[in-house]
């Protein structure tokens, strides 16, 4: 047993007390040191945890069934804009083709459609054709969306629908109210009858 006590007979400590005491004292320091690294290494894990739950919460608000949850209420509401850096499109989208066959069809049977849409930023979402019956009581619409692309892309394409008079329709002409076209910016333009007639599209079919 070490006496730290002890003292030589000149008055100092012995050369062998004073090296252990200094020992002791740098074995402290060594341990204090060591305990200080693992709390910052403790911290410094906790703040990578973090910021991982932090990542991890973005993607999954970004999930894609928010957006098909929307489409399904309303076909003509599109997602919001996806990346902050993407061009801004402040443009609706155009029509450059509409069409539908047969012009006269009974109860029962379906008229197919085509239309041509057109927008060069950020693509078509939807559009919907309304129609009415001649007294103006019944409603009919025609819905185009992007599984009903049949050539091109959503930027220039080609789009068919397909409509099928239901029993109880109202017999004779069925005339257009409008056609709405929606883009993925929720940019949107309402053409008329009378601008579609102007460019020489078909606006009415016959039930017969």
């Amino acid at each position: 047993m070490i006496q730290l006590s002890e003292i030589s007979c000149n008055g100092s400590r012995s050369l062998n007390s004073s090296a252990i005491v200094l020992a002791f004292l740098l074995l402290t320091l060594l341990v204090m040191q060591n305990a200080a690294s693992s709390q910052d290494i403790g911290r410094s894990s906790e703040d990578l945890i973090g910021a991982f739950s932090l990542q991890k919460t973005i993607r999954l608000a970004s999930s894609s069934e928010c957006f098909l949850g929307e489409a399904t209420a309303d076909p003509l509401s599109p997602p919001q804009s996806q990346g902050e850096n993407a061009m801004k499109d402040d443009q609706p989208p155009g029509l450059a083709g509409f069409g539908f066959d047969p012009r006269a069809v009974g109860a029962g049977r379906a008229i197919n459609f085509t239309a041509h849409f057109i927008d060069d930023q950020s693509g078509l979402w939807a559009s919907a054709a309304y129609f009415h019956s001649p007294s103006g009581n019944q409603t009919a619409v025609v819905l185009f969306k992007m599984q009903d692309l049949t050539s091109g892309t959503t930027k220039n394409g080609v789009y068919a629908s397909r409509m099928t008079i239901s029993n109880g329709s109202e017999r004779g002409d069925w005339q257009m109210e409008n056609i709405t076209l929606v883009d993925r910016e929720g940019n949107r333009r309402v053409l008329q009858r009378e601008d579609l007639m102007r460019d020489g599209l078909p606006t009415a079919f016959q039930v017969t």
